[in-house]
């Protein structure tokens, strides 16, 4: 590949090192993330210098690159964590607990499945970009849930919706970078996507229960599942991918909290949990405590989905910083340009998220249920809870900058790209590596669309098929991303545990990436030998 060191694989597995690292740290001897993190870039600098023909400038572009993308991260994070606390400052997460308790006759999996798969997986439809984690999990906090618990099980419930969430923006990457028929791979990335959509609802009932706990709700799985992955499909096949995932999650989560409740008859002691809940009285109803989030669903509905105001918001302010164009002693050369990774500063998630806490406080304030001192309070928590995942994502995010400025993404990617009539089964890896890296599948899709696709005309096999698989992987990646991860411990109070949010991660991502890989395998060699 032009600009990048004669492919071998010693060099290949050196150029993996700081990501194996950051893993092993974090995963087998409980490092921090922020103290993996910045291991983890010190050994990508000295790896970039020596074997990838980095110099000083390249490598501070990198680290700054990494540092300014952070910003859109912790924008979501630092609002997220302030939605939380106005609501809890005011008992609401109490009344909310109780409410889903009642409505689940006290089934825990069931609560799983409506608020840590359908619900973020409808968050995810209209603006992603973190929101469904940093929601979600709170509020399964709030639920009862161990906080850890609490923050991996929206990770791996909303991964399948990401492609066409956001409303498409991960997608429209695909067909901004091929001159492929656009509904064409739609069809194909909703397949594997949809497929991954039945395996994320058995994985989060076999994180909770096991074995027997995937037996004993494979129904409400199989219900909430098909609905939304046929949904998917039908609307990315027919109707509109762009708005697929979004409509997919409104009638999961229908599903989910009215219609699956009532087939399963709760046990014993699950039904006198739900009676205590209805029979305790609660200072506040549940509809003012859910109030915060009312107001966030209603901006993102009205912000994202009428167009044009989108589109007004977006211009009115766009923040980016400029970078010079770079070029390592190889020739691996990134352009300059004027605003790098530029944030629409008031249509931005972190915006609608801080502007739902502001109204949510004024609300509260004039119903008179907030406490004394409760900014002093709010801000005090919000320091606490904000400096450890403010550590985490930004080493995280200056690792990533310097192995994507030097090339040692694409190294890796070119690398996992010479497998040949077996390629397919590694192609979703490349996907959940540009997400791991990035911790965005639009990302992913920016950095290797035009490899993955290169590689499938140089097989002669189906660039739809492998396109679908390079989205399905950045979707899947987003469950594993240390980024993502990061922002899960931040609002859940649990900052220097992301390893374990990892373990709990990794074998979902592994088993979900290895099944579409196989699957797009036997339909290019086996059932539609020639598929174009």
């Amino acid at each position: 590949m032009e600009g990048l060191p004669q492919l071998s694989l010693w060099l290949w597995i050196v150029a993996i090192l700081p990501i194996v690292l950051v893993l092993v740290l974090m995963m087998f001897f409980r490092w921090s993330g922020g103290k993996s993190g910045i291991l983890a870039w010190f050994l990508t600098l000295i790896i970039a210098w020596l074997f990838f023909g980095g110099n000083l400038q390249i490598l501070t572009v990198g680290t700054l690159k990494g540092l300014w993308v952070t910003l859109w991260t912790l924008y979501i994070v630092w609002g997220a964590m302030t939605v939380y606390n106005v609501v809890d400052l005011v008992g609401g997460f109490k009344v909310i607990a109780n409410t889903f308790t009642r409505l689940t006759h006290g089934n825990k999996v069931l609560q799983l499945l409506t608020m840590g798969w359908a619900f973020p997986s409808f968050l995810q439809g209209v603006c992603g970009f973190g929101t469904p984690v940093a929601v979600s999990a709170p509020i399964l906090v709030g639920l009862g849930f161990n906080p850890i618990f609490a923050a991996a099980v929206p990770l791996i419930g909303h991964s399948w919706a990401v492609t066409f969430g956001s409303l498409g923006s991960s997608y429209s990457v695909l067909t901004r970078m091929t001159d492929l028929d656009p509904q064409r791979l739609a069809v194909f990335a909703a397949l594997f996507l949809g497929i991954c959509c039945i395996m994320v609802g058995f994985s989060i009932a076999h994180i909770y229960g096991g074995w027997k706990a995937m037996k004993e709700n494979a129904l409400a799985v199989l219900l909430i599942g098909l609905t939304m992955a046929v949904t998917l499909n039908i609307m990315a096949d027919y109707v509109v991918p762009n708005v697929a995932s979004f409509t997919a999650g409104a009638l999961g989560l229908v599903v989910g909290g009215l219609v699956v409740p009532r087939l399963y008859k709760a046990k014993a002691e699950d039904e006198a949990a739900a009676s205590n809940a209805a029979a305790e009285k609660m200072p506040i109803s549940f509809n003012t405590a859910f109030f915060v989030y009312y107001v966030l669903l209603i901006l993102v509905f009205v912000v994202y989905l009428i167009a044009p105001l989108k589109s007004y918001l977006g211009d009115l302010w766009k923040w980016g910083y400029p970078f010079p164009e770079t070029q390592t002693a190889f020739g691996f050369t990134n352009k300059a340009v004027k605003k790098y990774s530029s944030m629409a500063m008031f249509n931005a998630p972190g915006t609608l998220i801080f502007l739902s806490a502001f109204i949510g406080y004024l609300y509260y304030s004039h119903r008179g249920i907030w406490p004394k001192n409760g900014g002093k309070m709010l801000v005090n928590r919000l320091v606490k809870q904000a400096i450890g995942a403010t550590v985490t994502v930004t080493t995280m995010s200056m690792m990533s900058g310097v192995m994507l400025e030097t090339g040692m993404t694409h190294y890796l990617a070119w690398g996992l790209s010479v497998t040949g009539p077996v390629y397919a089964i590694f192609s979703p890896w490349i996907g959940v590596l540009g997400a791991f890296m990035t911790g965005s599948n639009t990302n992913s899709n920016v950095l290797f669309t035009t490899l993955q696709w290169q590689v499938a005309k140089l097989l002669q096999i189906s660039p739809f098929v492998i396109l679908g698989l390079q989205t399905t992987g950045g979707a899947i990646g987003n469950m594993f991303c240390p980024m993502n991860v990061a922002l899960g411990t931040g609002v859940t109070n649990q900052v220097g545990r992301e390893g374990e949010i990892l373990n709990r991660t990794a074998l979902y991502t592994a088993i979900q990436t290895f099944v579409v890989g196989i699957i797009a395998w036997i339909m290019l060699y086996v059932l539609f030998p020639g598929i174009e």
